[in-house]
């Protein structure tokens, strides 16, 4: 079994996904989820302030659900699951209220999120929002969480090693106890959902019925990273951080045996491991990108139990190394290895094959790959596969527009050019013999007055030429277009060249550019522009102007280029995910509206109600009388009494 190298294969399900670019982040959590097939793929990123959880489709590879935490909320682990709906966890909705009254039950996947402060948030797939939350059991940092396959209990562990088992349905604790050891990160529930693996430097076995201890585990050297159980639940495989072998234990209660069965070895540091649950398969993921298969793990005598003296003898014996390898390398450089994110077993296929995620944080790719051979059924020992390299750019249209461009430019010739200089402009000045001079010999010395004559026809010919000249100057174009430069520096792929053209701001400089080049660049021009649009978004006011003026000026001739939507495609969606911010700042515009508006309504309701009744009082009444007669009636009344004063006084 020889080294295979596939080709790209189009029965695998190979997906690229166009996730909504909003940072390049590293990747916190990811794992597929737990079904046969591995539909959906969670991945836990760093945002600008908080952690955001994206949920891919593996198989349309489109973003399935996009959900941000709360700021300064940190999510410390992740695990897929089941849960009950039967209309509660729904909103005030006509198919809620329907359900509910109906009493029917069905199961919705869900993805339970552990919190920094120690609660478990339950987001759910169907609804996109937070249905349910599990508090008031654990203060600390939530380091693990399982729940069973019908949703119905969960258990969880918290950074005091305190584990805690959980009603789903009700929210509620139904039971809790102490770990047998310290720093205790891990949880694995078996698929008979009787057993309860914990894992912190050593691994712990209880039964969930006394919620007593079967067996303990003790062989890693540091913190145990992950495990996982075998399909019938009897062997229980295990890795731990920086370390490059995987443990398997015999899990049956019957069996006393506590040390490890054997020792899968790698030539590297594992990352991550999955059990097949249709076979004894195990997998392992390296951290230098490769996968590694081994068949029938499990199959390990379980009737050997070495002696503490021979034990390290032992162990050096029941190595294994992997029966399969599998490596993604670059199509451009075969030593340039492809990261792989992580890996499954999958049903697809017909079985004996696995799912794998690759490429970067922002643009993940998924395929399956089979890892025997079709005819014979053996297993392939190393299998090679050459894929197109996945940058962190939103869209990775730099390779297509680079092969667009070789394809329509020219060789650039400088055959047939003519170059111009200043003694091509010079004009000698008409000077006009006459037969004198034509009678005069070499040796003979011209009179006065011929010299006269000669020096009045140059000065008339000197003027005649510097009025042509000042009618020439008059009728020179301005230099308003940057036409000539820009063919040349696309002609001759001179980045520099262009750089500097793609400098200028002014609309009338760009436009009058734009019109004048020709068509056979306009295609090279706009894929330029649009590639450093997408390698440097911060450029974009000044590319915009330019891809705006090439595609309003020439949008007829753009009109009959073939494919030139598929060649603008990544363009839009570009432009889609930098506009898909605005809808938030409108909403907080929006909030702030209101925030503002009700401090103006608090600060006018607090000013004084007598301020008010003054300031809406007039200062000058102006009071008009009904009639004359009133008015001289009231002057007789007041002379009348300063008589009667009179009379008194005297």
């Amino acid at each position: 079994m020889g080294k295979i190298t596939h080709k790209a294969n189009p029965d695998t399900s190979t997906v690229e996904t166009s996730a909504n670019p909003s940072e390049n982040a590293g990747i916190v959590i990811s794992a597929f989820d737990n079904s046969s097939t591995a539909d959906y793929f969670a991945l836990v990123t760093h945002a600008m302030d908080r952690h955001r959880l994206r949920i891919l489709n593996v198989r349309s590879g489109t973003v399935s659900n996009d959900y941000s935490a709360q700021e300064k909320e940190k999510i410390t682990c992740l695990s897929w699951g089941f849960m009950k709906d039967n209309g509660d966890l729904q909103a005030n909705t006509v198919q809620a209220f329907k359900k509910k009254k109906s009493g029917v039950t069905s199961l919705s996947r869900v993805v339970a999120l552990g919190l920094h402060s120690g609660t478990i948030a339950m987001f759910s797939l169907s609804h996109g929002a937070i249905v349910s939350t599990l508090v008031g059991s654990h203060t600390t940092p939530i380091s693990d969480f399982v729940m069973t396959k019908d949703g119905s209990r969960g258990y969880s562990v918290a950074e005091d090693s305190i584990i805690v088992e959980w009603d789903l349905e009700e929210g509620k604790e139904l039971h809790k106890w102490k770990a047998d050891a310290k720093n205790v990160r891990k949880l694995k529930l078996s698929h008979d959902e009787k057993k309860l693996a914990t894992a912190g430097h050593t691994i712990t076995l209880w039964d969930l019925s006394t919620y007593t201890v079967i067996k303990k585990f003790i062989g890693h050297a540091s913190a145990i990273k992950e495990m996982a159980f075998s399909h019938q639940d009897d062997v229980l495989v295990s890795n731990a951080e920086d370390d490059r072998y995987i443990n398997v234990w015999d899990a049956q209660a019957s069996n006393t045996n506590s040390n490890n069965l054997t020792a899968l070895t790698l030539e590297t540091n594992v990352l991550h491991i999955d059990f097949s649950s249709t076979e004894p398969s195990v997998l392992a993921v390296t951290d230098d990108g490769l996968v590694s298969i081994w068949e029938n793990a499990s199959l390990i005598s379980t009737q050997q139990t070495p002696s503490a003296g021979n034990r390290r003898k032992m162990i050096r014996s029941m190595t294994k190394q992997a029966d399969a390898n599998i490596k993604l390398v670059s199509t451009a450089d075969e030593n340039n290895v492809i990261p792989i994110l992580g890996a499954k077993f999958v049903t697809d296929n017909g079985g004996k094959s696995i799912m794998i995620a690759r490429g970067s944080s922002i643009k993940p790719s998924f395929e399956v790959v089979k890892y025997v051979n079709e005819e014979t059924g053996a297993i392939l020992c190393d299998i090679v596969l050459s894929r197109q390299p996945i940058t962190n750019y939103l869209i990775d249209t730099a390779s297509v527009a680079a092969n667009n461009l070789r394809t329509t430019r020219k060789a650039y010739d400088e055959s047939t050019v003519t170059v111009v200089g200043n003694s091509d402009f010079a004009v000698k000045a008409p000077i006009m013999a006459t037969n004198d001079e034509q009678n005069l010999d070499e040796n003979e010395e011209p009179s006065i007055e011929q010299k006269l004559q000669s020096l009045d026809m140059v000065d008339t010919a000197t003027r005649a030429t510097q009025k042509s000249k000042k009618k020439k100057t008059v009728n020179t174009p301005s230099a308003g277009s940057l036409q000539t430069v820009l063919v040349q520096a696309l002609h001759s792929n001179d980045t520099t060249l262009l750089e500097a053209c793609l400098q200028h701001e002014k609309p009338e400089v760009i436009n009058n550019t734009v019109r004048r080049l020709p068509t056979e660049y306009l295609i090279p021009l706009l894929l330029e522009l649009i590639t450093k649009f997408q390698e440097k978004p911060s450029r974009g006011p000044t590319l915009l102007l330019w891809i705006k003026s090439v595609l309003t000026i020439h949008t007829a001739y753009l009109m009959t280029v073939p494919n030139l939507v598929g060649k603008l495609s990544g363009f839009y969606q570009a432009l889609d995910t930098r506009v898909g911010v605005f809808p938030k700042l409108l909403a907080l515009r929006g909030r702030l509206d209101i925030v503002q508006s009700q401090i103006n309504v608090k600060s006018y309701s607090d000013i004084n109600d007598t301020q008010l009744q003054r300031a809406q009082m007039a200062e000058n009444v102006y009071v008009e009388e009904d009639s004359d007669d009133e008015v001289e009636a009231e002057e007789e009344l007041s002379s009348m009494d300063e008589d009667d004063d009179e009379g008194l006084s005297e």
